[in-house]
C-alpha cells in the first residue's frame, strides 16, 4: 500500500461523538467496556471495545478525555443504537450520555512540518494528545505524521483558518486506507457481534485490558486470552477490482468454505482496494477469495501469526 499523502486534512463526517459525563462516569464506563477507562488522561487516548454478553464485539470505540466527561469517538453507523444500549446500562449510576452532534468536530490530517514552522507542538507518540489554541491535537498515526483535530466545531474552524491554510482536502477513502495500513479495525452494523476482541486484533493495539475488573463479556475475552493461541486473527489484504465490498462479506477457501469475513476496505485507485480481513489464522497461507477476486495477504501479516 503505497499513499503518498502531505499536507492533506478531512473532515471526519463518518465519525460520531457520545459524551459521557457524570461522578460516576469512569465507574460506569469500567464496568461495559474492554479497555481501563482510569488509563486514560488528558494527554493519552485508548483504543476500547464494548461487547456483548457473550465477548462478540458491538462497537469500535476511541476514547479521550475532554474537560469532566469522557469522548468516545464511533462509527456514525452505529452511534444512536450504541447510544441507547449504553443507556440501559445506568440504572442508577450519576451519569449521562449524549450524542454530540455539530457543536463538536473532528478533522483528520496528514503532515507537520507547517505547523511546526509556526510553533505549535505536535504529539511524538501515538494517541498521545496535546491541547493548543483551545483545541486538541492527537497522534493517530503509527509511523506517520498522522493526527486528529478536535474540538468545539468553531474553535476547531478557527485553527484551520489560521495554521492549516496550506492543507489541501483528502478523500475518506485515501483516510481509510491509512487506518487499514495501521491495522485498525472498524465495526459497522453489518459486522455487530460478528467478532470476539482478539480476532479483530484489538489485543494488539491495546484496546483490551486483561488486569481490570468485569465488564459486560469479560468471561469470554478472558477465556480466550488465557486458554492460549487465538484460532482468528485479522490480516491486511488487498484485492486487484474496484468493486464495491460490504463489511461482514464472506471470505472463501479453495474449498468454497467461508473462512473469515471483510472487517473493512478503501479503495486506493482504480485498480486495486485494500481490507482488513478477519480468518482462520490456518487459512491465512491458502488460496482466498472474496466476490470472486483473489485475495492477496500482506506477507509480514502472515509471518506475525505463524
Amino acid at each position: 500500500m503505497l499513499l503518498n499523502l502531505e499536507n492533506k486534512f478531512i473532515l471526519l463526517s463518518t465519525s460520531s461523538m457520545i459524551k459521557v459525563e457524570g461522578d460516576d462516569r469512569v465507574p460506569f464506563l469500567q464496568g461495559q467496556l474492554t479497555q481501563d477507562i482510569k488509563l486514560i488522561s488528558h494527554d493519552k487516548a485508548l483504543f476500547a471495545g464494548f461487547c456483548n454478553p457473550k465477548g462478540r464485539v458491538l462497537a469500535f470505540m476511541l476514547c479521550f478525555e475532554e474537560h469532566d466527561s469522557i469522548h468516545i469517538q464511533i462509527d456514525s453507523s452505529i452511534a444512536e443504537p450504541i447510544l441507547r444500549r449504553l443507556k440501559m446500562y445506568v440504572l442508577r449510576s450519576k451519569v449521562s450520555l449524549n450524542l454530540l452532534d455539530n457543536q463538536f468536530t473532528c478533522v483528520g490530517f496528514v503532515g507537520s512540518k507547517p505547523l511546526l514552522n509556526q510553533g505549535i507542538k505536535l504529539p511524538e507518540n501515538y494517541l498521545d494528545i496535546v491541547r493548543s489554541h483551545d483545541v486538541m491535537i492527537m497522534r493517530v498515526g503509527k509511523n506517520t505524521e498522522r493526527y486528529q483535530l478536535m474540538g468545539d466545531t468553531t474553535k476547531v474552524h478557527t485553527f484551520m483558518k489560521l495554521n492549516l491554510p496550506e492543507y489541501t482536502s483528502m478523500s475518506i477513502e485515501s483516510w481509510d486506507n491509512l487506518n487499514i495500513l495501521d491495522g485498525i479495525p472498524n465495526i459497522y452494523p453489518t459486522t455487530q457481534e460478528a467478532f470476539i476482541p482478539q480476532s479483530i486484533n484489538m489485543d494488539l493495539i491495546d484496546g483490551i485490558n486483561f488486569k481490570k475488573g468485569c465488564y459486560t463479556g469479560q468471561e469470554i475475552v478472558a477465556r480466550t486470552h488465557y486458554l492460549g493461541k487465538v484460532k482468528r486473527r485479522m490480516f491486511r489484504a488487498f484485492i486487484e477490482s474496484e468493486d464495491d465490498l460490504t463489511p461482514g462479506e464472506q471470505i472463501i477457501n479453495e474449498k468454497k468454505e467461508a473462512i473469515g469475513q471483510l472487517v473493512r476496505s478503501a479503495k486506493e485507485n482504480e485498480l486495486r482496494t485494500n481490507m482488513l480481513i478477519e480468518l482462520r489464522v490456518d487459512q491465512a497461507h491458502e488460496a482466498l477469495y472474496i466476490k470472486n477476486h483473489v485475495i492477496e495477504i500482506m506477507s509480514e501479516d502472515k509471518k506475525i501469526f505463524d
